[in-house]
């Protein structure tokens, strides 16, 4: 072969690699989620050790008892003498010292709202945990819905000048180090409440937060940076301001349900609100892919005034391992709301919770003065007074689901991404996938293969010829350090549905 045909021969096997290569490539990033070198930002659905709350409580005091009963408190207080009289109260409520970690930490004004200050989860690149400390320099400002509103900031003295959050801010450094966690700074302000991500490098906020980091010097080029390099967020969706005047929290307008579903607030067609929500869903949200490269799927929760013109906030809620803790308003449409979380979240365990301050055993002066006498409102309720504590060892388990409906003969192929942070190594032969025919009772289970990366699984769920009908179906791994998780996370109960026609 001369050389002039041999370098061009060459050059054929070398493009032929780079295609294969690319193309495989390609496959990979379509259908499993990539981490790479990224640190992860948790998702709220994954598996936690238990809840931070503060005391004096600033939640129901049956909610304090649940929370510990079904996983683990982690109650933050400010001295010895508050720790003494918490220690009290909970013996009277039955909560043990095995269900609850105290913790001393200053408190500021705004120490009830964990989830504001409070530290996310973060898995930097190397797969340990770190608790996110984004700065809360100043207490969270008002806007209207314009996203270049001005902030209208609650705190200010005498003078007219912004009190500070410093004591806030600096909580997540005591936590940590109780918790022999390691604490990531992240310099920018990133208000918990206002940012919602799915776990695979997606984030969503309302644009005040935009807006507040300017005002703290961070201008929004600097913020996509740093949010991208330190909490892995490659994508991050702005949505309009949802409030005539209000924080702008997106928590309480809509919620993610797990990577491919989002919640999102109904108000009543006559409510002045009503244009602002639906131009949000119709211009917005249903623009927008998730991390598998589909659109949303949007599914609603009926609202409705509960004093005066102000919207009951059932997004508000927490997810918290396999239980959905769900906040009430002493009005009709609380029942629609349980029943709606237990349908769009199959096999959890859903818990209502009113607040009625008459009602509980033990509230603080600052309680009554703040919130007189219900403690849940519009812009400020469940969800924003707790914050999860992440297993630092977890088994995470995300994959794309099958198309809602597919015709007979298209392959039924699932995609799985298992990550083990324990870093003991995932048990031979025990990720699979479950799957059945609408109706039948027992599972038929199929090996998930390996797909070239120690995280990357796929199998194939194989039907008879012409076989139609609904299937359902689940996956589920188990590590060597005896962590076990489906996904759902609460399957068997729970599942997925691919119909075939």
């Amino acid at each position: 072969m001369t050389n002039k045909y041999f370098r061009f021969f060459l050059l054929l096997v070398i493009l032929g690699c780079t295609s294969s290569s690319d193309s495989r490539k390609n496959e990979w990033q379509i259908h499993y989620f990539t981490l790479g070198k990224n640190n992860r930002t948790i998702a709220e659905w994954e598996p936690s050790s238990g809840t931070l709350i503060t005391w004096p409580l600033c939640i129901p005091f049956k909610l304090a008892v649940e929370l510990a009963k079904d996983n683990h408190l982690y109650t933050l207080v400010s001295d010895v003498k508050s720790k003494n009289e918490a220690e009290d109260w909970y013996q009277k409520w039955g909560i043990s010292d095995t269900n609850n970690t105290f913790i001393i930490t200053p408190l500021g004004i705004d120490g009830w709202w964990t989830r504001d200050w409070g530290p996310s989860g973060i898995f930097t690149n190397d797969g340990n945990l770190h608790l996110g400390d984004g700065k809360y320099i100043y207490a969270t400002p008002n806007s209207g819905p314009e996203c270049k509103a001005p902030l209208q900031f609650i705190y200010k003295n005498d003078n007219n000048e912004i009190i500070k959050t410093e004591i806030d801010d600096y909580a997540t450094l005591p936590v940590g180090k109780a918790l022999n966690i390691p604490v990531l700074d992240l310099p920018y302000i990133n208000t918990g409440g206002n940012v919602l991500t799915d776990g695979l490098g997606t984030a969503f906020s309302s644009c005040i937060l935009l807006n507040e980091n300017e005002f703290f010097k961070v201008s929004k080029e600097k913020f996509f940076q740093l949010n991208k390099t330190l909490s892995g967020y490659q994508n991050y969706h702005i949505l309009s301001n949802f409030e005539k005047n209000g924080i702008q929290h997106l928590d309480c307008f809509m919620k993610l349900l797990d990577e491919e579903r989002m919640l999102v607030a109904l108000p009543p067609s006559n409510h002045e609100l009503f244009p602002l929500y639906e131009n949000i869903v119709n211009n917005e949200l249903k623009n927008l892919t998730n991390s598998y490269g589909r659109p949303y799927e949007i599914l609603r929760i009926k609202t409705a005034p509960y004093r005066l013109d102000n919207l009951a906030a059932y997004t508000n809620s927490l997810i918290l391992n396999k239980t959905i803790y769900v906040p009430l308003f002493q009005i009709p449409e609380d029942k629609t709301a349980l029943e709606t979380w237990q349908k769009v979240m199959p096999g959890y365990t859903v818990k209502g919770f009113t607040f009625a301050l008459k009602d509980e055993p033990l509230v603080s002066p600052e309680m009554k003065k703040h919130y007189r006498d219900y403690g849940w409102n519009h812009g400020d309720a469940l969800h924003c007074r707790t914050r999860a504590i992440w297993d630092k060892d977890m088994l995470f388990i995300t994959f794309k689901k099958l198309p809602a409906m597919v015709e007979a003969g298209e392959p039924l192929t699932v995609y799985a991404t298992i990550i083990d942070y324990s870093k003991k190594g995932l048990e031979k032969d025990a990720q699979k996938l479950y799957w059945r025919p609408k109706g039948k009772k027992e599972w038929n289970e199929i090996p998930l293969k390996k797909d070239g990366d120690i995280t990357r699984y796929k199998t194939d769920i194989s039907l008879q010829k012409g076989q139609k009908g609904i299937f359902e179906y689940y996956i589920s791994a188990a590590s060597l350090s005896g962590k076990k998780e489906n996904k759902p996370r609460t399957a068997p109960e729970g599942f997925y549905t691919v119909e075939v026609k």
